[in-house]
């Protein structure tokens, strides 16, 4: 009986944790929280917010790809440089190199 508890509380235990693990954002979820701290930060308008959206969804969705060469994920992190450039005026590109951080993150 003993030994029936002791299993049953492992298979409890490694349930739990492997579903801990399996928390982490969806593409849909990271593009939004994404879009949102660029909107917020060199404010967006709402159309432009909604292809921010589309833009980094896909960035996500390609980035999930577990066999994705680095060559492809630089030129991955090269078209997003570029389509941030382009969407941007002069100011909000301006103040979105001021936080390296957030560049960073959204490029790659």
């Amino acid at each position: 009986m003993k030994k029936i508890l002791l299993v049953f509380a492992f298979f409890c235990f490694f349930t739990i944790n492997a579903s801990a693990q399996e928390k982490r954002l969806t593409s849909q979820e990271a593009a939004k929280k994404d879009a949102i701290e660029l909107a917020e930060l060199v404010g967006l308008k709402d159309n432009q917010i909604e292809d921010f959206y589309r833009l980094f969804e896909v960035k996500y969705t390609t980035l999930e790809n577990r066999s994705l060469s680095a060559e492809k994920k630089a030129e991955l992190e090269q078209v997003m440089d570029a389509k941030i450039r382009a969407t941007l005026n002069e100011k909000q590109m301006s103040i979105l190199e001021a936080n390296k951080a957030l560049f960073e993150k959204l490029k790659k």
